[in-house]
């Protein structure tokens, strides 16, 4: 149920389309459904290999990037992502002590996440970028 003062921030994402980057595919889908509420279009990606190749296909205007690929870091994704000027959220279990410093100034979502959350956090790397 979002209240009253979620409708603004609902209001501006509807039309983004938002990078997934995530491996356990039940958390992907989940979070695809979380922002498609929104209004947003996404497109999710379980590796490196896989997302690097949509970044270079589509535009989009955030992503929300799983910080542990099956053992595989997504900083070569952020990487090309803040190359391009496209901001993205960080998901991790680890905290904020398990990022990279020089990825610590970008939003950090902590898993579990709550949709809530999730709104906050895409809110929050929009306005910043």
């Amino acid at each position: 149920m979002s209240g009253p003062s979620l409708e603004p921030a609902a209001h501006a994402l509807r039309g983004r389309h938002i990078l997934i980057v995530e491996d356990e595919m039940i958390l992907a889908l989940d979070l695809s459904d979380i922002v498609g509420a929104f209004g947003c279009t996404s497109v999710v990606a379980g590796r490196v290999g896989k997302a690097l190749p949509l970044i270079e296909a589509q535009v989009f205007d955030a992503a929300v990037l799983d910080l542990n690929l099956a053992g595989e870091p997504v900083y070569p994704v952020a990487n090309e992502l803040g190359r391009r000027g496209i901001p993205f959220v960080i998901a991790t279990g680890y905290g904020a002590d398990g990022v990279l410093p020089a990825y610590r100034n970008h939003t950090i979502l902590a898993k579990p996440y709550s949709r809530s959350e999730v709104e906050m956090a895409l809110m929050r790397a929009l306005k910043t970028a």
